[in-house]
């Protein structure tokens, strides 16, 4: 496994990141199993490089740090490996070094990761950016020009989304072109319906997250959706899904919405292969959604006046993606025609 984490964290360096002769500063904890592991990956990497800085974040003083990341001169590049995220007051790491120019990437949450997913992780960073480039792009072509997208869950359910699709976006780790870095595991791809009153259907869920983050595995149970607004009657919902749709509704006018089609591309993430973060697991070869009115990406669709507090990933037990009739997820794959 030692080897798998080397050869994926070589890959995120040099050819995600594109690293060159740039400056390279790495600064991780050792307080998670998980973090020791991809920490380790990282330094075997860089420790016989030149201008490169190795910092463990619990051996430091928060303003030394702070200055040094401040310090970097743009064409740098950073990378965070984080049990949980790093904190340093009001200086937000990954935002102020990529408005300075400094290709910043982070791993974090990898305290949330289980012991036993430790591998599932290192798959999951493999570097498979040219795939999800060519997977990203067809998925993209077709929902950007698409009318109907149905999705097929266990127990017969259906979800059908008419009237067209906001602007598909995309995470494969190619930032070419583009400022250099993101939150790994990458792959997705995400939208929303262009009018929420076309959203409509009954599908089953398999995972959700806790008010911990966590993911929870469950039985498939049923919820409704009409004009994006979703509803839960089934006797086997789970009480902390209920319990996170009241929350919802109780700051959110009394409503639960749901907004945001994932296509999660990981092939290192599957229903098999989980990671109990949601912020990663949202990655899962698939399909998600969000609940909750909040989204930072489409945000100007809702007036500022309503409250978006909320936007939560839940993962429906997908059987088939259907895109304008044509299949193009079914026996959990992809089978695209590219």
């Amino acid at each position: 496994m030692k080897q798998k984490f080397l050869e994926a964290t070589r890959n995120i360096l040099f050819q995600n990141m594109r690293v060159t002769d740039e400056r390279v500063v790495l600064v991780y904890d050792l307080n998670s199993a998980l973090s020791k592991e991809v920490s380790e990956g990282y330094i075997q990497n860089l420790k016989e490089r030149k201008n490169t800085e190795l910092i463990d974040f619990d051996q430091i003083e928060k303003p030394d740090l702070k200055e040094r990341l401040f310090n970097l001169i743009e064409g740098s590049t950073v990378i965070l490996v984080q049990s949980t995220n790093f904190r340093l007051d009001d200086f937000r790491i990954r935002l102020n070094l990529h408005n300075a120019g400094v290709g910043c990437l982070e791993h974090n949450h990898l305290a949330y990761i289980k012991d036993d997913q430790i591998e599932n992780y290192a798959d999951a960073i493999e570097y498979k950016t040219p795939y999800y480039d060519q997977l990203s792009s067809a998925l993209k072509d077709k929902l950007d020009n698409a009318n109907k997208l149905t999705v097929e869950t266990s127990g017969n359910g259906r979800l059908e989304i008419e009237g067209g699709f906001e602007n598909m976006k995309q995470n494969t780790g190619n930032y070419n072109g583009k400022k250099r870095g993101g939150t790994f595991p990458i792959g997705e791809n995400f939208s929303e319906a262009k009018d929420f009153v076309q959203v409509n259907g009954e599908i089953t869920i398999y995972a959700y997250p806790d008010f911990n983050f966590e993911v929870q595995f469950c039985e498939p149970f049923r919820i409704k959706i009409s004009e994006s607004k979703i509803t839960c009657d089934d006797q086997n919902c789970p009480e902390e899904f209920r319990k996170l749709l009241d929350k919802i509704s109780d700051s959110e006018d009394g409503e639960v919405f749901m907004r945001e089609l994932g296509f999660g591309i990981n092939t290192g993430i599957t229903k098999q292969k989980p990671l109990s973060d949601v912020n990663a697991f949202e990655r899962v070869t698939g399909f998600h959604m969000s609940l909750g009115k909040k989204h930072n990406i489409y945000r100007k669709k809702i007036h500022k006046s309503i409250i978006q507090r909320y936007h939560i990933d839940i993962f429906p037990d997908i059987e088939r993606i259907l895109i304008d009739g044509e299949v193009v997820f079914e026996g959990e794959k992809y089978v695209i025609e590219k």
